[in-house]
């Protein structure tokens, strides 16, 4: 009976395994198939996520560039439709300017993209449920600082800002580069700088020995071009009009002298004694405006025009042992708060040329150095007081054993250069 009985046996048995692996595999596969249910809207939900997100930042960017509702809209749209196709099929989005809800309502400079995406599910049926929705929010948030006092206006320089040598700058405000370059803001050897913050519309440069402090500020790269204070979508300075008659041409100076506002032709050349500039505006025509040996320059409440016709607009050549204290008008003029304004034609010169501050001059500037077409270049031992000095040109560049500190305050008649920023806060 042994035979029989355990055939029986394992008869009964394999019918039991049977039974149990078919109640248990559907239920496994079930549970399975909501697994990948639940990653697949994970997935999606990530996605959706990822794409808000970039929406309210482009959404911000807009805030920042125009303000207007529909324009934030039609960012917002904008970068979900290149994830999700034209007619963004499923997907209900929400564009709020200002967020209505959270730590940021009513804000202003602030903007909330809200996106749900219905998810259909395929396994999960087997439980009876039914198809769910993803949801993402996302806000961004424009954050403007008008601390900025060098700027480099080029869009496409390398090196932009230059920073470099042994160079020591201490700013109570922040620098700026618009260009797009990998090194449009680059700082090398020996340099150290201090300031509240960097921005930058390509790349941040720093080699191994080039300190850098920005406090709690930060450096930004890739960040929004910044507004040309004294350009077109700033206070829009004009060259003034030529008076008929040049006061001098080609005046070389090498004595005490004191002169009075006018149009200089060919230049002004400083060779030696005190200059005194009495208060007003002076269109230095053509050449160069120079100072070399020991000569001096003091003048309150004054503005240089570097203007001229075709190759020739005027440029500055500050060399040597030079004491240097001038300050700008601090109202009065569309050209208060500049010390020297250059024609912006002169980024069509054949060759445009770089001003120099150069040598071992001893600076005391008050005001704008406004070159938007060139180059400005402070070098070799030079030492400064830069009191509220704005140096806004094509490209900065700072290098030797030059030392510029700054401290400004709300009365030097100057325009606030902002630094905008955009970032993510929910």
């Amino acid at each position: 009976m042994r035979g029989p009985f355990k055939s029986s046996f394992l008869s009964d048995a394999d019918g039991g395994v049977a039974l149990i692996f078919g109640l248990i595999v559907p239920c496994l596969i079930g549970f399975a198939g909501v697994g990948v249910d639940a990653t697949y809207w994970l997935m999606e939900r990530n996605k959706l996520q990822s794409s808000t997100d970039n929406a309210a930042i482009s959404a911000a960017h807009a805030v920042h560039l125009t303000g207007t509702n529909q324009a934030v809209t039609n960012e917002a749209q904008k970068m979900l439709r290149s994830v999700y196709g034209k007619d963004m099929p499923g997907i209900t989005l929400t564009v709020q300017f200002p967020p209505q809800t959270g730590p940021h309502a009513g804000d202003m400079t602030a903007v909330a993209i809200l996106a749900e995406r219905d998810q259909p599910v395929y396994f999960a049926k087997l439980f009876h449920l039914s198809d769910v929705k993803v949801t993402a929010r996302s806000v961004a948030r424009v954050n403007s600082t008008a601390d900025a006092c060098l700027l480099a206006l080029s869009q496409t320089s390398e090196k932009a800002i230059n920073i470099s040598g042994s160079s020591t700058i201490r700013l109570n405000c922040g620098i700026a580069s618009n260009s797009t370059a990998s090194d449009a803001a680059y700082f090398s050897g020996a340099s150290d700088t201090k300031t509240t913050g960097i921005t930058s519309a390509g790349d941040i440069y720093q080699s191994n020995g080039a300190l850098i402090d920005t406090g709690d500020g930060s450096m930004l790269a890739n960040a929004p071009a910044v507004n040309d204070p004294y350009g077109p979508e700033g206070r829009n300075v004009k060259v003034p009009t030529n008076p008929k008659n040049c006061k001098e041409k080609q005046l070389k100076i090498n004595a005490d002298t004191v002169l009075s506002p006018g149009r200089y032709c060919g230049g002004i050349s400083v060779n030696g004694g005190t200059t005194t500039f009495s208060p007003g505006v002076y269109i230095i025509d053509g050449g160069t405006f120079k100072t070399n040996g020991n000569a001096a320059l003091v003048g309150q409440g004054v503005t240089f025009v570097l203007t001229g016709k075709g190759n020739d607009i005027a440029d500055v050549d500050l060399n040597g042992g030079a004491g240097i204290s001038l300050q700008a008008p601090t109202s009065g003029s569309d050209l208060a708060g500049i010390l020297f304004f250059q024609d912006p034609a002169a980024k069509d010169q054949v060759k445009p040329k770089q001003s120099l501050i150069n040598g071992n001059a001893d600076l005391n500037l008050k005001g704008a150095l406004y070159f938007p077409g060139t180059g400005v270049k402070m070098s070799g031992g030079m030492s400064g007081n830069m009191n509220c000095l704005q140096i806004v040109a094509a490209t900065v560049e700072i290098t030797g054993n030059s030392a510029v500190t700054d401290s400004c305050d709300e009365t030097s008649g100057t325009e606030k250069i902002q630094r905008t920023t955009v970032e993510l806060v929910e």
